[in-house]
């Protein structure tokens, strides 16, 4: 008998400890993953929360990123450019984009992030502790 491939994920089986939880009030839970146990080749999932006043580290990665705004305001600084986004927007990072998003609100933002699966890692070692690098430690000023 052939297991059957995974197809939901539980609330309780969300995983933290992203990279982007190095900045204080950045909560990051992965959900489809190949680390939550499922088969996906070329796509990820996760859920990005930024408490007010607060930022995610300035990083890159190697695959394009989207995120639709669930909830709250802020903005994503871009290779050094702020855009504002507001809940039921969407977001495109660009591969190998400097980005940070901060939330400018008064609630929790919440962000639905899908990307690539970022199989090798941008500085030229392998494997890497991270298929982001993280380019701050919670003082880019973009």
């Amino acid at each position: 008998m052939v297991a059957q491939a995974k197809v939901v994920l539980r609330a309780a089986e969300a995983l933290a400890g992203a990279p982007m939880e190095r900045n204080p009030g950045v909560r990051d839970r992965k959900l489809i993953y190949p680390e939550t146990g499922f088969a996906t080749r070329s796509l990820i999932m996760g859920m990005v929360e930024v408490q007010p006043g607060c930022r995610a580290p300035a990083h890159r990665h190697n695959c394009e990123e989207v995120y639709y705004v669930l909830q709250g305001c802020g903005e994503v600084v871009c290779d050094g450019d702020p855009h504002a986004f507001q809940a039921g927007d969407a977001v495109y990072n660009a591969p190998n984009t400097v980005h940070t998003v901060r939330n400018t609100g008064e609630q929790t933002l919440r962000l639905l992030v899908v990307g690539g699966i970022m199989f090798v890692g941008l500085v030229p070692r392998w494997p890497t502790e991270s298929p982001y690098e993280i380019l701050d430690d919670g003082e880019y000023a973009g």
